[in-house]
């Protein structure tokens, strides 16, 4: 895997070069037109000895690339300076010195590669490698005139090279400060990844102190649907360990926290499981709401509600089993009450600190179910069994007084899920009744007992009307 960035940044040079020795057959091309058109007085012997010059220079720039010379200058990372100082530099002084009278033109295809050097080096690399393509020159044309007892015209030498100097120096300037925009704006993308997975991060941290739908919430809408107060017709859900208070009494501190924490490593995935919203952990107590902050059917929320306990139920019979075998001198036993009803809905508290919960004499009534409940024991208000009536196995306790409630609640304790649904109950529905029987459940003397009410029932009816 390491080898894949420097064969990318090797077949990125060669590229360079591939495009470089096309510059330079361009370049020849139009020194040849020039010649045709009369505007450069180039001998062929030239043209030829700059092709071959030029062809030598990139032959050996590939050769370094290929064998792996050009990753040992760490002052050029990118091969740009080296190739270009020490093997094209001559070839391009002595190629603007052929031309002759067209080298003003020519000083147009010397910018172009200076603008592509620019993109690679910064400034001061761009100014002296054109000085230094500058100086070749001037000792080409000095050597070449002196050999040829030619005359040149110094100073309009000097002036073409003073006009090429600037142009460079100008464009060096503008494209470094273009450079520098580049690597700032490089710099802010990796700070702002880095934020990212920071928030990414902390998201994750935080899902392990609040629950999953509200974290999904406060990710969107900037949390707006959390920061208020709604009435939902919700299921609420309590749970406790019974007994818990002696348990602690009978246990080390750090045996019973890593119990406790164990049981609530398998009960907490069932609440999310069945799309609950944790509300608190409560010592050895849990509080689960259906139906917010996700809004959901009541009757949906309230067989949720019911399939999670279940679940519960019978993940920990698995953990009593396994506790049993590792020697814990004590097993766990829950009691769970629900209840559907409208409840307040949103968060709670100060400026300093917010609780997503719901409150309501509706919270209070699912809290005395629980409370009332015995060990091992499910108890339902009638509000969530007619949701779900045909869906599991009850057993009618009758209306019963709460504790802090005016009115009685009728409660019935559920059984378990009942898969064949309608085929072993009983329903029916009317003005002034509704009728739920559950045949397994009742028993044969229950059955009795229902009839000769409804018998008396219809007696009573038949004598007020006659």
């Amino acid at each position: 895997m390491e080898s894949l960035p420097s064969d990318k940044a090797r077949s990125r040079k060669l590229g360079a070069l591939w495009l470089g020795y096309l510059g330079w057959l361009v370049a020849s091309g139009t020194i040849l037109l020039l010649k045709k058109l009369g505007y450069s007085d180039i001998t062929p012997h030239q043209l030829a000895v700059f092709v071959a010059a030029a062809t030598l220079a990139h032959g050996i720039g590939w050769a370094m690339v290929l064998v792996g010379w050009d990753t040992r200058f760490r002052f050029d990372p990118h091969f740009v300076l080296i190739p270009n100082w020490f093997f094209f530099a001559p070839v391009a002084a002595y190629g603007f010195y052929a031309v002759g009278t067209a080298r003003d033109l020519m000083l147009i295809g010397w910018l172009m590669g200076f603008f592509f050097l620019a993109g690679h080096v910064r400034f001061r690399c761009v100014l002296l490698t054109a000085c230094y393509y500058m100086l070749l020159y001037l000792g080409i044309l000095v050597v070449m005139s002196r050999m040829h007892g030619d005359h040149p015209d110094y100073v309009r030498e000097a002036v073409r090279v003073g006009a090429f100097l600037a142009v460079c120096v100008f464009l060096a300037a503008l494209l470094d400060r273009f450079a520098s925009q580049k690597a700032h704006l490089k710099e802010s993308v990796a700070q702002l990844r880095e934020k990212d997975r920071e928030i990414t991060r902390l998201n994750e941290k935080l899902s392990l102190f609040v629950s999953d739908p509200l974290v999904r919430h406060l990710s969107k809408d900037e949390g707006r649907a959390l920061f208020g107060h709604s009435r939902k017709k919700i299921t609420i859900f309590f749970s406790d360990i019974c007994r818990f208070s002696t348990l602690t009494d009978t246990m080390e501190p750090e045996e019973m926290a890593e119990q406790l924490n164990e049981y609530f490593h398998e009960m907490i995935p069932l609440v999310l499981q069945h799309k609950g919203t944790l509300d608190k952990l409560m010592g050895d107590g849990i509080m689960v709401l259906f139906g917010a902050p996700d809004d959901m059917d009541p009757a949906e929320g309230a067989y949720r509600c019911v399939q999670m306990a279940v679940a519960m139920q019978a993940k920990l019979k698995e953990l009593n089993h396994k506790w049993e075998h590792k020697g814990l001198p004590h097993s766990l036993q829950v009691r769970m009450g629900a209840h559907t009803g409208l409840s307040v809905v949103g968060t709670f508290g100060s400026d300093r600190w917010l609780n997503y919960t719901a409150i309501g004499s509706q919270v209070n009534v699912a809290a005395r179910l629980q409370q009332i409940a015995e060990p091992g024991q499910m108890l339902i208000s009638r509000a969530t069994y007619a949701l779900i009536a045909e869906k599991i196995h009850a057993r009618d306790l009758g209306p019963m007084s709460l504790k802090g409630l005016h009115q009685p609640v009728h409660i019935f304790e559920c059984l378990g899920l009942d898969n064949q649904g309608a085929s072993r109950r009983v329903m029916e529905e009317g003005p002034g009744y509704f009728v739920s029987l559950q045949p397994d459940v009742m028993g044969e003397a229950k059955m009795r007992e229902l009839s000769r009410m409804l018998a008396a029932l219809a007696e009573t009816s038949k004598a007020s009307k006659g």
